[in-house]
């Protein structure tokens, strides 16, 4: 590792690599290096989430980054570069004034490219025969303010990917043009000095123009010196910025997930459910209530359960170095999942959980939009608010353009996207309401 660089990218999860991608990619020559607390890339939140991507947001800036980063990594499918990309759809179940209020969030996704189906009540039963769709007067269901089923909204070109595959790629492409990791390598703090030295103890002063001169690292003596520093920390990225008073309106939430094994033919029979797309298992379901959802893992023949879990869900604002001290809670699923999803699902009484696991999701609390800005020689990306992987592609392109000073950015699919739209000074955004 040299002592200077032209730019230096503070994170390697999946924004942190696809931006050092694209910066190698289209500044040849640039020394890039990737700086990573782990061993490895993607061994923080990234390889901890569910690798799920989508296009249906309710925000047109969410549809068009996510629509052009699924473009992308289905070409690099398509052309031999196994990323584990599955395409099993989405199925948002609604009740009634759930699916009124989705009317004009269906006509923006219309009007940018995004392809939807609307499924009835009486087709999803069809579909899915084993499902409850009302429950009457039941006592059970009503102190748990279940939500009848009166319809559903369904994303074709949604589905997963195998977020190690896809970082992968991003690594060893980021490689080959000449870039460099540090792996084991714990960022202590961004550097601040003078644009113009003078040689005077306490500087930069209030009157001094100021830039950021590198990073310092945790253990070795000095700064690591770079015309230009990316942070793409995730939920970490406030205890960069904080320190040297820049703010991210970031926050991190514990999210979990819940592996369970079918032990009857019920269960079974609905992971492999027909009808939604050439897979041929059931879609990523999101149920009416509470922001419960499961989706099916074929290869494993199971299902991964989850829940968007709001209220007592303490905010992090400066999360644990050790990933592995959030901990899953299997008392959450037995007593808080597990009662909402088979209610809906009786079936899920034949599961057993067989692995579960935590991480965090960093949250831009503003609109649920990600950011990407710049101040001088310091550009900052992050707030993916749990979809980071599947815009992480045009994200890394926005960084890009920020660092070469570009008012636009070309997506992949050649749809142009104006990089101050996600930055805090010229915001220009639409709160996104479908967060999972």
């Amino acid at each position: 590792m040299a002592s200077r660089y032209d730019i230096v990218v503070v994170g390697a999860g999946i924004m942190g690599v696809a931006s050092a991608y694209h910066l190698q990619k289209n500044n040849p020559g640039k020394r890039i290096l990737v700086v990573e607390r782990y061993g490895a890339a993607a061994q923080g939140n990234t390889g901890r989430s569910n690798a799920l991507f989508r296009n249906t947001f309710t925000s047109s800036d969410n549809q068009v980054l996510a629509n052009a980063s699924i473009d992308f990594f289905q070409h690099l499918q398509e052309t031999g570069v196994d990323v584990g990309l599955q395409k099993f759809g989405y199925l948002w179940m609604m009740d009634g004034d759930q699916l009124s209020r989705s009317g004009g969030f269906l006509k923006r996704m219309e009007a940018n490219g995004v392809e939807t189906r609307q499924y009835s009540k009486d087709e999803l039963k069809r579909l899915l025969p084993g499902m409850v769709t009302d429950f009457g007067a039941d006592e059970e269901a009503e102190l748990m303010s279940l939500r009848p089923v009166e319809g559903a909204i369904f994303g074709p070109k949604c589905g997963a990917l195998d977020p190690d595959k896809l970082v992968r790629f991003y690594a060893e492409e980021f490689v080959k043009g000449g870039g460099s990791f540090a792996y084991n390598t714990d960022v202590e703090s961004l550097v601040v000095g003078p644009s113009k030295r003078l040689g005077i103890e306490g500087e930069p002063f209030a009157w001094q123009d100021y830039e950021i001169e590198g990073i310092s690292i945790r253990g070795r003596p000095g700064v690591l010196q770079a015309e230009t520093v990316v942070v793409a920390g995730g939920a970490w990225t406030n205890e960069l910025l904080e320190p040297v008073g820049f703010e991210a309106h970031v926050k991190a939430k514990k999210r979990q997930l819940f592996s369970v094994q079918p032990t009857g033919p019920k269960l079974r029979s609905l992971v492999h459910a027909e009808g939604f797309s050439e897979m041929g298992v059931v879609p990523m379901v999101i149920l009416p209530t509470a922001g419960a959802y499961f989706r099916p893992v074929r290869d494993e023949e199971c299902l991964w359960v989850g829940c968007e879990d709001e209220v007592n869900r303490a905010f992090i604002d400066r999360p644990d170095h050790d990933i592995e001290s959030y901990l899953p809670e299997k008392g959450y699923y037995e007593r808080g999942i597990l009662p909402i999803v088979a209610s809906y699902f009786p079936e899920f009484r034949e599961a057993v959980v067989k692995a579960m696991w935590a991480g965090l999701y960093a949250y831009n609390t503003i609109d649920n939009i990600p950011f990407a800005f710049r101040k001088r020689n310091l550009i900052v990306v992050g707030g993916d608010s749990g979809s980071g992987i599947m815009k992480g592609d045009s994200l890394g392109r926005v960084v890009d353009a920020l660092y070469r000073d570009e008012e636009e950015t070309s997506l992949h699919g050649g749809t142009r996207y104006r990089t101050s739209k996600l930055g805090f000074d010229r915001r220009d955004v639409e709160r996104e309401e479908w967060v999972i």
